[in-house]
Formats: C-alpha cells, structure tokens, sequence
C-alpha cells in the first residue's frame, strides 16, 4: 500500500524525505541557487548578476588548508562546514575569493567570514564542502590558484 503522505524524491536530488516534507520549496530554492558549470561551482544568490563577471583584485597561489570544526566564526556567525566560506588573517569580512585547483581547474568561489589560519605557511582555511568541491579533503594542504574579487 502506497503511502500519500510522504512526499516523492526523485533519486538524483538525494534529499531526504523528511526534509523536504518538513521545509519542501525552501529545500529546493536552496539547491537552486548552487550552479554548476564544467566543474566549477559558484555561490550565487538570485539577486545577484552572472558570477563569471565578477572583477578581479588580485592573482597569486597559495597554500590552502581546510578545516570542519568550530562552533562559531570571527564575523560572528554559526559555523557551518557545508557553507562555501573561508579564513583568512587579514582580508575583509564578506570578500569573495575564488579558487581554482590547477590540476583539475575545478572552482570555487567562497565568502570570508573568519579568521586564520594559524599555521605558518598555510594563508586560506576553506570550509569542508569547498574542500570537497576542489577535490582537496583527502590533501590536506595544498597551493592553488587564488583570486580575490570585487562584485
């Protein structure tokens, strides 16, 4: 016997059912806003023009690290480690980098909103869901294309 109330998830959203009953359009709008372009994912908001026209300020490699803990950022938001988010020592809070691996150019851009990282020779902690974007959690540490934006 079929049961109506559960609400059908088609097999490639791999959203749990009891998500998207409890939250349903909200749920969908959220993933609607991640868009994904040959390999390269950007955070974009509905309001906000194309990504690819974003202005850069600055071009360099660097090392970068991610990390998963924490309870709460030096902006003073909740940590979420499936936010696309970054540290960094001296950038501005809500600065958008983007990061490009240069084996695989896979990208992302990601918004500052805490400090560090406090390990010398390392400039960028991105959050984990960026890691794995960039194909970078199983590393650890390593150099990428780094470009810091102006919207």
């Amino acid at each position: 016997m079929l049961n109506y109330r559960r609400a059908y998830v088609p097999p490639f959203l791999f959203i749990r059912r009891s998500i998207l009953k409890k939250f349903g359009a909200i749920t969908l709008l959220i993933i609607g806003m991640l868009t994904f372009n040959n390999g390269q994912v950007y955070a974009t908001s509905t309001n906000s023009g194309d990504s690819n026209k974003l202005n850069i300020v600055k071009t360099y490699n660097a090392k970068v690290s991610w990390y998963k803990h924490g309870t709460k950022t030096a902006n003073g938001e909740k940590f979420n480690p499936n936010n696309l988010t970054v540290a960094h020592k001296n950038l501005p809070f809500g600065t958008l980098v983007r990061f490009t691996h240069p084996d695989t150019q896979k990208t992302v851009i990601a918004r500052v909103n805490d400090r560090g990282p406090y390990t010398k020779g390392r400039e960028f902690d991105v959050s984990l869901r960026c890691a794995v974007y960039l194909g970078i959690k199983y590393v650890g540490v390593t150099k990428l294309k780094v470009e810091i934006l102006k919207s």
